[in-house]
């Protein structure tokens, strides 16, 4: 054995000896519980049983980990022995449900050591920091041990399938390399924040056969990502679990110290991202048109110069960039990056590599700061007691202000390799884009309601359903057009007394406009009333409604309203048959 395969051994031993001296903290007791109901449910009742009867809400591929968990679990120790299953210092399955996280750990600072140790890799730097450093960087990182070892999360685990799945690229295989990587998105389902640059990338670096056969290769690992969905018919659940994370917290940040924790003065928690952030935009598609933005630069970086270097830096700033300017992110959704920059490093110059490392120090110490605050606010007697003590909401926004500086960083870094240029354009692109959204508003002085999307929403039967009617909720085969007594209308809500839905204005807004009616689905018990209310004080109450009345209308003067409240309450007779619409809603400017 060689000196430096000793040192390296001897580095990897003590990451893990590490790792496992926090194995006992309860972590973030609720992922931890998490893991304890769903893993069970797998391995009592199988993957699909569980998909169905549990409030699962990762994609299906880590259906198997979890799987892994149970059976395993099983072998030492009985899960339906309630007390000590469900204990919170249950040593036994927090080893289990951490290991994942910390051998993924292992794996990555493995591979930073082994690629960068090869005497010679096209693209690298003549010279560059030693692969024994790089690779500390990362297994040293108190961020990486915060995450997995006592948080108990598996974001390493995911970033792990990125790395393999790159390294593979540059070691000419694509077909696995993109097998490896959709199995990552299967598994992690930020890993989709990657796949249009990561196939641009192939497109670029190979060619477009290659891009082919790396599309066929994704298909397959698609399948076996999602096999026992596959097996029983059951697709539906795959689309679900794929997408159910999409609104599943409508905040401004949760707990990310990024863009909208400093719009929602550091309280993105309490605050939901339906307000409107910029005319009639809210803050959500704000985020995502901040985030085209980004990205769009991102691809032109990978389509310009499509080297190692550039593909690495379009990851961190893909991710990065999704942290930040997104509303509903998590605070350790920039996690990946504290992996990516160790493997940037030998691509760059001699002189960015010391100013990636400068920035690295420091992306490192604001994301764990966060991850800890994020930690500390639910559960404060696991989390790292020293930095706690510097938790307040300046702090927070302080250390959200270093993010975006950070970004904006690593944003110029990433220019400086094709030209200045180029955030010029993500910024003319993200100019348009908020012109479009707002055209109407502006051009037009009056907007569909539809346009906007209420800040919440509540009814006693069903869900909200736009420009369909309440029916429609329940799958594709009852989507029904909105109509009363079979006067149809392209535009409006279909609801269900008791209902309430409120929308954020931003006093943009000075009449409104609407029909109203029981829907033609309806039976004839329905009779309901309709109302308006602005900032609280009612506005419009209309008569009793009922089953065979024609569409009513009405128009209100809602000028310097913020708040607009549409409420649909039944006629003292019970909410059966109450199927009511608000039909072709109109905003005026």
């Amino acid at each position: 054995m060689s000196k430096r395969t000793f040192q390296f051994l001897l580095i990897l031993s003590l990451a893990f000896i590490i790792r496992m001296m926090f194995v006992g903290n309860p972590g973030f007791e609720a992922d931890i519980s998490f893991w304890k109901s769903w893993s069970l449910a797998a391995a009592d009742h199988g993957i699909v049983w569980m998909a169905h009867n549990t409030n699962i809400n990762y994609p299906p591929a880590f259906s198997y980990v979890l799987y892994l968990m149970g059976i395993v679990y099983r072998i030492f120790a009985d899960p339906h022995n309630f007390n000590q299953y469900w204990y919170n210092h249950n040593y036994l399955f927090l080893i289990i449900a951490k290991l994942p996280a910390i051998l993924s750990d292992l794996a990555i600072g493995a591979l930073i050591y082994i690629f960068f140790s090869r005497k010679k890799f096209p693209f690298l730097s003549d010279h560059f920091p030693p692969p024994l450093f790089l690779a500390s960087l990362y297994l040293f990182n108190p961020v990486s041990i915060l995450d997995g070892a006592i948080w108990g999360q598996v974001d390493s685990f995911g970033v792990l399938f990125t790395i393999v799945a790159v390294i593979l690229l540059l070691n000419k295989k694509p077909g696995l390399a993109s097998f490896i990587f959709i199995i990552g998105a299967l598994t992690k389902l930020q890993n989709i924040i990657y796949i249009p640059v990561f196939y641009l990338f192939i497109l670029r670096f190979y060619n477009f056969e290659t891009l082919k056969k790396s599309i066929f290769w994704s298909f397959i690992a698609f399948l076996v990502g999602t096999f026992p969905f596959v097996l029983a018919k059951d697709l539906d659940t795959v689309l679900y679990l794929l997408t159910s994370n999409a609104d599943w917290f409508p905040l401004m940040s949760l707990n990310a110290h990024n863009l909208w924790w400093i719009v929602a003065g550091g309280r993105g928690m309490d605050v939901s991202d339906k307000l409107l952030a910029m005319g009639i935009i809210n803050a959500k598609t704000m985020g995502l048109i901040l985030f085209s933005g980004v990205y769009l630069f991102v691809m032109f970086l990978v389509w310009i110069k499509p080297k190692p270097g550039n593909f690495i830096l379009g990851l961190c700033l893909s991710v990065f960039g999704f942290f930040l300017f997104t509303t509903q992110s998590h605070e350790r959704y920039s996690f990946p990056i504290v992996a990516f920059l160790p493997f940037l490093i030998p691509f760059l110059s001699h002189k960015k590599q010391k100013f990636t490392l400068f920035l690295y120090f420091f992306l490192s110490l604001a994301i764990l700061y966060n991850i800890n605050t994020g930690f500390a606010l639910n559960y404060p007697t696991n989390a790292l007691p020293v930095l706690s003590l510097f938790i307040s909401i300046p702090a927070t926004i302080l250390s959200s202000i270093l993010h975006i500086i950070l970004f904006g960083t690593l944003f110029i870094l990433a220019a400086s390799e094709v030209s200045l240029f180029l955030p010029f354009i993500a910024a003319f692109f993200v100019m348009v884009a908020v012109s479009g959204k707002n055209f109407s508003y502006f051009v037009k002085k009056q907007i569909p309601l539809t346009s906007l999307w209420p800040t919440a929403a509540y009814q006693g039967y069903g869900s909200m359903q736009y420009n369909m009617s309440v029916n429609s909720y329940d799958k594709w085969k009852n989507w029904n057009f909105l109509s009363t007594q079979y006067y149809f209308y392209k535009k409006g809500i279909g609801t269900h007394a008791n209902s309430t839905i409120i929308y954020d204005l931003n006093k943009n807004f000075s009449k409104f406009s609407t029909d109203y009616g029981i829907d033609t689905e309806a039976g004839a018990a329905a009779s309901v009333y309709f109302k308006v209310y602005g900032d609280d004080k009612l506005l419009f109450t209309s008569p009793k409604v009922t089953k065979f009345d024609l569409p009513r209308h009405m128009e209100i003067n809602i000028k310097g309203v913020k708040k607009l409240q549409l409420d649909v309450t039944d006629a003292g007779d019970g909410i059966k048959d109450d199927h009511a619409d608000w039909l072709g809603p109109i905003l005026y400017k």
